[in-house]
């Protein structure tokens, strides 16, 4: 990464993402680390020790025991004045020191590991770097296949902090603390925004800051070891952050201690973790007038007993809730608000304002998350924090005022029904089909495979016409064809069963006996049976002979085989090859099974070239044409 990569605009976050992934994929398969908070720390400790002088690159090819030596010796220096202020800081040390490698002697690996880390420091040290959560985004690509992490964590996007850091107001005089901190994305985003008013990293006041205006308790070790090396790697150690359990006596009077003004927080969602315990816990420890903002499931306080919400009500006000997108944690199934109370000013019976961001302009990036990848959200979280300012929001007319007797969440207004012309044609249209006998689903069918496979495009007077084709067989062609056993091109493996029960929400593809959308019937989780993609499946089971090309890595069911090529597939060979597996499957449909054995020594015709060998070349340009023509025909339906 050069220089001007780094400091060209703004940093690009995919291109962390795709460093963390290859970190990731290196500690987890070249080094063997399988406990993914543990690949997580080494790689935080790793930037630690770079951004405070180490200089890996000086360790290449020196083996892994100087390479490993020198990350701990440089964690050692950047503690040693640290630990006198905040001595739990140790417990990175620690948690680094019993990090074990099952394998160690890859140099290369090594190397790779390095620069990796160099170039996420690289990005981190950049101006254009403000404050974004890097343990978060490690978070992110290290557990992408999990539903949330053992201890309950869901990681704030770094977005919202920014906006609940404006919405209560914070400023470079506040003294903030987050109380359930996880890996401190709240206190990294409050220090850089605190720094930047102040004048820059280099003032007193910033060193001020540093030392005397954050606050944060993590309760899992490890995690607070995250939130450790995630304030270090922002050349930050003297932030007061300690491992308590925010739920206990020794927690409250910690956080009574401090001079605390303002509150960020998203505790663990889990009634078992203590959620709204803790939330009164911290408004109950803090001083009188001070506001907190606390992320949590939108019906949580109306689900909780109503004895301890009486008790925070009694003594808190809650000011307002706002309503968060519904898919800001996508994939997690929960959907949230932020709460923002004023401790020590009782309810009373107040009203309490509310409102509903509905879309923040982030869209959902394979395997990295939610992101502004057009960047919209900058006017989006200056119209509402205006608009919350004011109570009024007069674009989307989605405030309200709810009486706390009534409710304790944002009350979602019913949207208008809109009947359109095609609606009614529609009802009398399929009421036709019924009359007359028709299966609609045979019929839908039907069309599609006379108006998109067998047809093609006619432009006359600036209208577009479609015109089927003559039906004929592909293999009576001129081309010279010669029948194979499936076999003698590709290894068929077995899918493995999986029930829906033992499946963890995720984003990996699971690859099921359907006919439809590629195979796809579910998106899971699972880090296990993980097949790569550039492979093709064929149903064995259910829809027999239903056969797909996956660009991507999956997971395939035991009614699914799995065939791995034998020779350079690609996209294009792959999509020729398909319907002429299912078309050799389908007498198997007969008898609800296509074996493994009876697939392996099924006889598929392919073209040949003049050796008698397959012609993968000409396969590859006959379905880059049909690629074409098939982006034409989308796109005048579409039009």
């Amino acid at each position: 990464m050069t220089e001007n990569e780094v400091r060209n605009g703004t940093i690009i976050i995919s291109m962390i993402y795709t460093l963390t992934a290859r970190i990731n994929n290196c500690l987890h398969t070249e080094f063997g680390v399988k406990n993914l908070y543990h690949r997580m720390i080494f790689t935080a400790c790793a930037l630690v020790a770079e951004r405070y002088g180490a200089r890996l690159s000086k360790v290449k090819d020196m083996g892994y025991e100087v390479f490993h030596t020198a990350i701990r010796k440089q964690l050692e220096a950047a503690l040693a004045n640290d630990r006198q202020q905040n001595g739990k800081i140790e417990i990175l040390l620690d948690v680094y020191s019993e990090i074990k490698m099952n394998v160690k002697e890859k140099q290369k690996a090594i190397d790779d590991f390095i620069d990796w880390v160099i170039a996420v420091s690289d990005c981190i040290n950049s101006n254009q770097w403000h404050g974004e959560d890097v343990m978060g985004i490690f978070f992110n690509e290290f557990n992408r296949y999990k539903k949330k992490s053992d201890a309950g964590q869901v990681f704030t996007p770094d977005h919202i902090t920014s906006f609940m850091y404006r919405l209560i107001n914070v400023t470079k005089e506040d003294y903030v603390g987050d109380f359930a901190c996880g890996s401190g994305a709240f206190l990294v985003k409050a220090m850089s925004n605190m720094i930047e008013e102040a004048g820059g990293i280099g003032t007193k006041a910033a060193k001020e800051i540093r030392e005397a205006h954050l606050f944060g308790i993590e309760f899992d070790r490890e995690i607070y070891a995250l939130a450790c090396a995630n304030m270090l790697i922002h050349k930050d150690g003297k932030t007061n952050l300690t491992q308590l359990d925010t739920r206990e006596q020794e927690a409250c009077d910690w956080i009574k201690s401090k001079p605390i003004t303002k509150v960020l927080m998203n505790p663990p969602f889990e009634t078992k973790y203590g959620c709204v315990q803790i939330v009164k816990n911290v408004l109950d420890n803090v001083p009188v007038g001070t506001d907190c903002a606390f992320i949590l499931p939108d019906k949580k306080l109306e689900k909780t007993s109503k004895r301890l919400v009486n008790e925070i009500l009694g003594n808190h006000r809650l000011m307002m809730i706002v309503k968060l997108p519904e898919d800001l944690f996508f994939g997690r199934g929960v959907t949230v608000s932020v709460f923002v109370f004023q401790a020590w000013k009782p309810q009373n019976g107040k009203e309490i304002f509310g409102c509903y961001i509905e879309n923040d302009g982030l869209e959902t990036v394979k395997n990295q998350g939610r992101h502004d990848v057009k960047n919209l959200w900058g006017e989006i979280e200056n119209y509402w924090i205006d608009a919350i300012e004011k109570r009024n929001d007069t674009k989307y007319k989605t405030h309200q005022w709810i009486v706390p007797s009534e409710h304790l969440s944002y009350q979602r207004m019913e949207k208008t029904t809109k009947v359109y012309e095609k609606d009614f044609f529609k009802a009398a249209l399929d009421y036709e089909m019924f009359r007359r006998g028709i299966d609609q689903k045979e019929f839908s069918e039907m069309l599609i495979q006379k108006v998109l496979y067998a047809s093609h495009l006619e432009k006359k007077d600036g209208k577009v016409s479609i015109v089927l084709d003559e039906e004929q067989s592909y293999d009576n062609s001129s081309l010279r064809w010669e029948k194979f056993k499936i076999e003698t091109w590709f290894e068929v493996v077995k899918g493995k069963r999986l029930t829906k029960k033992e499946m963890k929400e995720g984003d990996i593809d699971f690859i099921g006996s359907s006919s439809f959308n590629n195979g796809i019937t579910h998106r899971i989780g699972n880090e296990a049976n993980i097949h790569p993609g550039n492979l093709i499946t064929v149903a064995y089971n259910g829809s027999v002979g239903e056969t797909f090309y996956h660009e991507n890595e999956f997971i395939a069911s035991d009614d699914v085989n799995v065939l791995y090529p034998k020779f350079a597939l690609n996209k294009y060979i792959a999509l020729f090859i398909c319907p002429i597996i299912k078309a050799a499957g389908r007498p198997f449909a007969f008898i609800d099974k296509w074996k493994k054995e009876d697939m392996e020594g099924a006889m598929i015709p392919l073209p040949v070239d003049e050796s008698g060998a397959p012609d993968w070349q000409y396969m590859e340009d006959c379905m880059k044409r049909k690629e074409e023509r098939a982006k034409r025909t989308m796109d005048a339906l579409l039009a």
